[in-house]
């Protein structure tokens, strides 16, 4: 028997066939991805605006409940966790049929309250926190729509990457970084130049106002949270998220309840369609920025917030006549580009750091 081994040639051809079947490969999944994160991009924006709106003309003489509007929509986040589950298992059917596998995902999901997995003390802290955020933020982004336009409102709360900035300084002990620095200043001059631009009236002042608040408890949420629970899995927030949607429907429901008694919040009136929609629209958006950053590039769910602020524009404009000259424009293009500026890798910033201090070394050694 013959055996006629490969020469050099033939198995330099085999190795340079397979690296390049390997590249097509990998050329193909990038291909993939990022179509898949424009449709994301898109998703996001289109969601959010789409809450966003609703929730603004949902609010009438008849009706103006914003806590019921968030007590709904953070209660329909329950179904992020069953959702969640059921793309788990189905994207690898082999798992129904071990149970081992199922078990050991359940702990991975409850490692996100401690280490040891769900406990009383750690549920209980983690959700009276978390809760009262979410929804003290929710219901002061909800508020201010009654008071400013839903481009105002977005543009504002697209600042939070600022106090994030701030916040992580502190908190999480973070470097300073001249470039976040210098995102965190044009951040705060576009909210002065919104705040000037509104006059200073009494109605204005009140919706800038609390735009400010939801803008501050979105920084101290994510932060808290990052502290909180580190480097969580898309599984881990989505059993998170579903726990605080569980905790504030048993919660808050009372509370609801009271206000609406007491004349406050009357739920006679509510326009169902509106509501139901920007609940369910409001579950789209967090689902999507959940799993988003699991199947596509993390900066793609930030360019989807960010793209919603024209489009809200665009319809303030067109179907609400709202008038957006004066200083807005400057002040949106000042936030937008903080919050650009925010988008930059750890590397890069870093880079960039450097070569600023290198800069000014110079220049006085000059």
């Amino acid at each position: 028997m013959c055996v006629v081994a490969p020469h050099d040639d033939d198995h330099g051809t085999v190795e340079n066939g397979i690296a390049q079947f390997e590249s097509q490969q990998s050329t193909a999944s990038e291909c993939r991805r990022l179509a898949l994160g424009f449709v994301i991009v898109i998703c996001i924006a289109l969601s959010w605006v789409g809450a966003v709106q609703l929730t603004k003309i949902s609010y009438s003489e008849a009706f103006s409940a914003p806590l019921f509007l968030v007590w709904l929509g953070t209660s329909w986040m329950m179904t992020l966790f069953p959702v969640a589950s059921a793309i788990y298992f189905l994207t690898a059917p082999h798992r129904f049929r071990n149970p081992e596998a199922a078990l050991t995902y359940w702990r991975h999901c409850t490692h996100v309250f401690s280490p040891s997995g769900i406990t009383f003390r750690s549920l209980l802290t983690s959700m009276v926190l978390f809760t009262s955020l979410w929804v003290g933020t929710n219901y002061s982004y909800s508020r201010a729509l009654m008071y400013a336009s839903a481009t105002d409102v977005a543009t504002l709360t697209s600042s939070s990457s600022a106090f994030i900035v701030l916040l992580s300084i502190c908190i999480l002990k973070e470097p300073i970084l001249i470039l976040k620095i210098l995102a965190v200043l044009l951040s705060c001059g576009g909210i002065a130049l919104f705040s000037y631009a509104e006059g200073f009236q009494p109605v204005q002042v009140v919706g800038v106002c609390l735009s400010l608040v939801s803008t501050i408890g979105i920084a101290m949420y994510k932060v808290l949270l990052k502290w909180r629970v580190g480097d969580a899995s898309v599984y881990q927030m989505a059993l998170f998220l579903s726990v605080i949607g569980a905790f504030n429907t048993v919660t808050l429901f009372p509370v609801v309840l009271l206000l609406h008694f007491t004349g406050v919040e009357i739920l006679y009136h509510i326009p169902w369609n509106y509501v139901i929609w920007s609940s369910i629209l409001g579950v789209i958006f967090n689902f999507l920025i959940n799993f988003g950053i699991a199947y596509t590039y993390p900066l793609f769910i930030s360019l989807g917030t960010l793209l919603g602020i024209p489009i809200n524009a665009t319809i303030d404009a067109l179907v609400h006549n709202i008038d957006l000259v004066n200083w807005k424009i400057p002040g949106a293009i000042l936030i937008m580009s903080g919050f650009l500026m925010l988008l930059a890798p750890p590397s890069d910033s870093l880079t960039i750091h450097k070569f600023i201090l290198r800069l000014i070394r110079w220049q006085r050694t000059t």
